[in-house]
C-alpha cells in the first residue's frame, strides 16, 4: 500500500491502538492544551521521515544519514528492503516457525505489552515453542537475541557491507508479540537498523537536541517531561533511563514541556527497515495483529573506511552482504558512541565470506 490508501488504512489502525493520526487539528486557544490525556504525539502534528525505495551505497549512507546534522544523523526508512530476506517467507506463520525453529533457544521474554520496564521477565520460558504456545493469550512480549538458526534468515542491508560498519557490531535482537505493544520513550547508545518482518509498527522520533531539556532535573517534579534514570535512584522501578509516562494518555499538565516538542514518524510495513541514529529519542507502537521485527545495534564507525569499498579491496565485507549468522558480535568502544580501532575496546567483529 502507498499514498492515500496507505494513509487511510493507517488512520484506521492507529485509532484501534490509540495512536495520533498526524493529520490536522489545532488547539484554538483551548485549555487544557491540545493533546492532553490523548496518545503520545497528539500535542502537534508529526512530520514523516524521509523514505527511499532503494538502499544507498555505504558511503552515501554514512555521509547523508549517519554523519549528517553535525553528527546527530537523521532517521530514514528503506521501503521493502527486507522483503527479499529468507525471514520474510520462512517466518510468515507460527506453524512454520514451530516446524523449523520450535527447539531454538530464546534469551528473553518480558511481561507487559505496554512497557513499563518494571514488569520483569517471564521465568522458565527458554524455547521458541514455549513462547509461541503462550503469547497469544498472555500479556508477554519477546525481546531476545535472534535464535541461532534464525540468524541465517536475516541479511545485513547493503549499506553496511563495507566502510567499517561490520567491524563494530554489538547486538542483534528479535522483537515478537501479538500486536498492540507500546514502548517507553527512550534512546539507544548505538546506531540501530530495525527491519519489520511481519506486522506493522509506528516509530515516533525526537531530535537529540532536546537532551538538555528532556533530562534536566531527572527523577523529580521539576522535570517537565517525566525523565527518570534508575541508575541515579535504585528505588525507581525498572531499569535504565526513560520517560515515565502513560503514552496512551499524555498528562500535559503534569508534563507541560511536551506541548512544544516537534516529532517525526514512520509507519513500518512488512519488509521495511528504518535507520535510527544513536541518541535519537523514540517511542514505538505495534498495530494490532502479529508483529515481528529484527534490529541490529552497531557502533557507527568514527571514520568511514573508503578503502574497504574500493574496487581492488580484497575483503570479505566488500565481496557480499552477509547474514547475521555470518558475523561475530559484542564489540564495545573504549568510550563514547563511535566504533574505533584502538586499545581498550573489545575485539573487533568479523564476518566470514
Amino acid at each position: 500500500l502507498r499514498g492515500t490508501s496507505a494513509m487511510a488504512l493507517f488512520a484506521v489502525l492507529a485509532a484501534a491502538v490509540g495512536l495520533p493520526t498526524a493529520v490536522g487539528g489545532s488547539s484554538g486557544g483551548a485549555s487544557p492544551p491540545r493533546g492532553h490525556l490523548e496518545p503520545f504525539g497528539s500535542w502537534k502534528d508529526g512530520v514523516p521521515v524521509e523514505e527511499r525505495q532503494d538502499v544507498p551505497e555505504p558511503e552515501e549512507f554514512y555521509r547523508e544519514y549517519c554523519a549528517s546534522d553535525g553528527g546527530h544523523g537523521r532517521p530514514v526508512v528503506f521501503r521493502g528492503a527486507a522483503k527479499s530476506m529468507a525471514a520474510a517467507s520462512r517466518w510468515a506463520t507460527d506453524e512454520e516457525l514451530l516446524e523449523r525453529y520450535g527447539k531454538e533457544k530464546i534469551t528473553g521474554v518480558e511481561y507487559n505489552l505496554k512497557e513499563t520496564r518494571a514488569g520483569g521477565n517471564v521465568d522458565n520460558m527458554h524455547t521458541l515453542r514455549a513462547f509461541l504456545e503462550a503469547y497469544n493469550t498472555t500479556d508477554i512480549y519477546m525481546v531476545s537475541k535472534v535464535p541461532k538458526e534464525m540468524k541465517k534468515d536475516v541479511d545485513f542491508l547493503p549499506c553496511l557491507r563495507c566502510g567499517g560498519f561490520l567491524k563494530f557490531l554489538d547486538v542483534n535482537n528479535l522483537w515478537f508479540g501479538r500486536g498492540g505493544s507500546k514502548s517507553v520513550v527512550h534512546y539507544d547508545d548505538q546506531d540501530n537498523i530495525n527491519c519489520m518482518i511481519q506486522g506493522r509498527k509506528r516509530f515516533i522520533f525526537m531530535h537529540p537536541s532536546y537532551k538538555k531539556q528532556f533530562e534536566a532535573n531527572p527523577n523529580s517534579k521539576k522535570n517537565k517531561f517525566g525523565w527518570v534514570d534508575t541508575d541515579l535512584d535504585r528505588k525507581i522501578p525498572g531499569y535504565g533511563a526513560f520517560m515515565k509516562l502513560d503514552v496512551d494518555r499524555m498528562d500535559l499538565i503534569k508534563h507541560p514541556g511536551w506541548k512544544d516538542v516537534d516529532w517525526s514518524f514512520v509507519d513500518l510495513e512488512p519488509g521495511d527497515c528504518v535507520y535510527i541514529p544513536y541518541q535519537w529519542y523514540h517511542q514505538v507502537t505495534a498495530f494490532p495483529a502479529r508483529s515481528i521485527n529484527v534490529h541490529i545495534w552497531y557502533w557507527r564507525p568514527a571514520k568511514f573506511d573508503a578503502a574497504s569499498c574500493s574496487a581492488g579491496a580484497d575483503t570479505a565485507e566488500r565481496a557480499a552482504t552477509p547474514r547475521l549468522a555470518d558475523c561475530s558480535w559484542g564489540y564495545e568502544p573504549p568510550r563514547g558512541h563511535l566504533g574505533v580501532e584502538a586499545k581498550g575496546g573489545k575485539k573487533l567483529t568479523k564476518c566470514r565470506p
